[in-house]
């Protein structure tokens, strides 16, 4: 090959080489060197005493590359393993959550973070700091030709200023309630501007956390305050009830004041915790003290009922329900009871003759109106003793023995057994053969309870009765106290019939023996003369 050839392959060589150096530059870009920049910022910076506000610090990273080229500014401008603390060394506020782990933020990004920071109600108005330390590992230079990497750690601390402001603020106490479970009534509270400014046209909003608890008809109200002033308060009602089945234990409620503030600016606070606690249920303990009911008669029960609480109640009236005690006037009007305070009540009536003579149950409804002027009604169930049926008059003979043939006065003992006085007690007699009376009725014109009263019928008795025990049938019918005339059970006495003597000479023969006897005599006188 001659010597031309040779130079124009080396030509070609030494061009390649250098065109493929060139490429090698061109694919591994020369050294970079710089850093991050991380500054903080607190967008949202004002807090109110008495609150826990959670803040928004935003990390924003403008970082710089001092020398190199500028395609590899993120390797040498992210911030890695960004560790921020929050410190409040220096002022009133605390800072709940002051240590977060953030991850990598690259060049131009910006990364949020949520710090939680109690201001106490005490805090006095004015702009405080709060110490940023920043920790972050970083590449300060990168050169890949030469295979050298420069990483660094830093640590920086800024500061951001947080407000605690002036403006109004609010807290709602819950000061007295009338309600009770299972009633309505008001439920009072006091709201108080803790703030340093005045606040007008107030609206207060209530919401109940529960299905058993109730703002009027649904489970929100709202009151309305004209103007408040630093340290003032001022006391809203709102309508309240409590379902039957909830149990007297305390209500979460939330409340929320809207309010239009001296720059007229509308604002409000949320979330601010109230409580209530409502009332016990009403309760009344009823007691059966005495019961003279008997089956088939009239009788009363008395009883005692007693205000247990927890609330003085008016207008209480108890009411018999359905039952074997028939009452005549289902309804006892108590009046008005005190918490503690007891009285007594009564009821007449009557336990029908079919009922049995076991202890019944009677189930007493008391009905009042409460403190907050509802009508509402209690139930109580108490057992009453029934005594057996007896016959309000008994009757009972005097000695009834009676000789056949013969006639007398049969004398009967009309008793009253009940506890009433009873009137135009009408004592019928009815006999069958062999005994006989022309008189059958008679009247007692009134009978004590407890008085015997003794009555009596001709009675005679056919000649040629057997000696044996015969039945008169007695039925008695009278006048109760309320006027009803009344039919009692009909009573049978036994009549003793005794055989009449074999020596006894009867009348009809007798009135001979003397006619006879005056004859003779006459006719001996005749013939003496």
């Amino acid at each position: 090959m001659s010597r031309r050839s040779l130079a124009i392959l080396a030509s070609v060589a030494l061009l390649a080489g250098a065109l493929a150096g060139l490429a090698v530059a061109q694919e591994e870009p020369p050294f970079v060197r710089g850093e991050p920049e991380l500054d903080v910022y607190l967008p949202d910076s004002t807090v109110s005493p008495g609150t826990t506000a959670d803040l928004t610090v935003q990390i924003a990273n403008d970082g710089d590359v001092d020398a190199g080229t500028d395609l590899r500014r993120d390797t040498v401008t992210t911030a890695r393993s960004v560790v921020i603390e929050v410190e409040s060394d220096h002022s009133p506020l605390v800072v709940e959550t002051n240590r977060f782990a953030v991850g990598s933020i690259g060049g131009g990004a910006v990364r949020e973070v949520p710090v939680s920071v109690t201001v106490p109600a005490d805090a006095e108005p004015g702009t405080y700091s709060l110490d940023v330390r920043l920790r972050y590992s970083h590449t300060y230079l990168s050169a890949p030709r030469s295979g050298v990497v420069q990483d660094r750690s830093r640590t920086r601390t800024e500061s951001i200023s947080v407000t605690v402001d002036d403006r109004p603020r609010f807290a709602v106490r819950t000061v007295d309630t009338n309600v009770q479970v299972g009633d309505s009534g008001t439920l009072t509270a006091n709201v108080t501007n803790l703030g340093g400014e005045v606040a007008r046209d107030l609206s207060v909003e209530l919401v109940a956390n529960g299905p058993d608890f109730a703002l009027g008809e649904t489970e929100r109200n709202t009151a309305r305050i004209d103007r408040l002033g630093p340290g003032e308060n001022a006391t809203v009602r709102f309508p309240a009830s409590v379902s039957q089945d909830a149990a007297a234990e305390s209500f979460d409620l939330t409340g929320t004041v809207r309010y239009t503030d001296v720059d007229g600016i509308r604002g409000a606070q949320e979330g601010i915790p109230v409580g209530i606690r409502p009332l016990a249920e009403q309760s009344f303990s009823v007691e059966v003290d005495d019961s003279t009911l008997r089956i088939g008669e009239n009788g009363s029960v008395r009883g005692t009922i007693r205000n247990d609480g927890p609330t003085d109640v008016r207008g209480v009236v108890l009411a018999v329900g359905d039952g074997a005690f028939a009452p005549r006037s289902p309804r006892y009007a108590v009046g008005d009871l005190a918490v503690g305070e007891s009285t007594a009540f009564r009821f007449r009536g009557e336990v029908p003759a079919s009922a049995d003579s076991v202890p019944q149950q009677l189930t007493l409804a008391t009905s009042y109106r409460s403190v907050a002027d509802t009508e509402r009604t209690t139930r109580d169930a108490v057992r009453v003793p029934v005594a057996e049926r007896r016959d309000a008059v008994t009757v009972e003979p005097v000695d009834p023995q009676f000789a056949a043939g013969g006639d007398d006065v049969l004398r009967l003992d009309v008793t009253n057994r009940r506890d009433v006085e009873l009137r135009d007690i009408e004592v019928r007699l009815a006999a069958d053969a062999p005994l006989e009376s022309e008189f059958r009725t008679t009247v007692i014109p009134s009978l004590a309870p407890g008085e015997t009263g003794r009555v009596a019928f001709d009675l005679t008795v056919d000649g040629d009765a057997p000696a044996s025990r015969y039945p008169a049938s007695v039925d008695i019918a009278y006048t109760d106290p309320t006027g009803v005339r009344v039919t009692g059970d009909t009573a049978t006495v036994a009549v003793a019939v005794t055989q009449s003597s074999g020596g006894t000479i009867p009348i009809e023969a007798g009135v001979l023996i003397v006619l006879l006897i005056l004859v003779a005599a006459g006719a001996w006188w005749f013939y003496v003369r």
